[in-house]
């Protein structure tokens, strides 16, 4: 297992903040979103919404977006449970975690992407 990723990205960052608080470490593949690594032909063999991060699983399985990726690591590592460990649980860190994304970070994503300049226009992520 090996995780494709960028430092400047938060999505990233949330991988490899629950990765930490896991005790998990594996390979970590640099994905240079600066020089637009993430739209080369063989990033999008990996990924062909050509974001970060991805997790590649031994057999070939790409999963790329975090909350699929958080589950898959939950699953495979249950201990300590970080996404809850009981039905109840679970569907209050669901919750929280839909909620942050639409009323918080989402905002924050679109506006990023319209004012830095490297971004402006791109509210569609994988477009060119």
């Amino acid at each position: 297992m090996k995780l494709y990723q960028a430092n400047s990205s938060p999505n990233s960052r949330r991988v490899r903040i629950y990765l930490a608080e896991k005790g998990i470490s594996m390979p970590m593949v640099p994905v240079d979103l600066a020089a637009k690594e993430q739209f080369s032909e063989a990033y999008a063999e990996i990924n062909p919404h050509r974001v970060v991060p991805t997790l590649l699983l031994d057999d070939g399985t790409a999963i790329g977006e975090v909350p699929a990726i958080l589950r898959y690591i939950e699953e495979i590592h249950p201990a300590p449970p970080l996404l809850g460990s009981t039905a109840k649980a679970k569907a209050l860190v669901t919750m929280w975690e839909r909620r942050v994304e639409q009323e918080g970070f989402a905002s924050v994503m679109e506006a990023v992407r319209n004012a830095v300049p490297g971004l402006k226009g791109r509210a569609n992520r994988g477009t060119a």
